[in-house]
């Protein structure tokens, strides 16, 4: 019986902690990342105007593309209606997890 509730306590304070959800979608994250990057690129926007538009700077910009700010569905949703993509399309390619 201590042993679980020692295991309990021990997920509770993984869970806790600020990356607990990145641990389990890294990868995924950071393809969906990876990909605006791309489209950004392929549509020819700097990352200036993009964050422009969102109302940050090309830093805080950069900061998002690279991870270093989390990406909120808001956000993603007010990036690809920037770059005229729509959300089917935009994961299409994306393996089923």
């Amino acid at each position: 019986m201590e042993h679980s509730i020692l295991k309990i306590f021990a997920i509770f304070d993984f869970m806790k902690k600020k990356d607990y959800f990145s641990y389990f979608v890294k990868e995924e994250y950071q393809t969906i990342l990876d990909k605006l990057v791309f489209i950004r690129q392929e549509k020819g926007y700097t990352q200036y105007q993009v964050g422009e538009k969102l109302g940050l700077s090309d830093n805080a910009y950069s900061k998002l593309e690279n991870g270093h700010i989390k990406l909120d569905v808001q956000r993603l949703l007010f990036i690809l209606q920037i770059f005229d993509v729509n959300l089917s399309d935009f994961f299409k390619d994306f393996k089923e997890i």
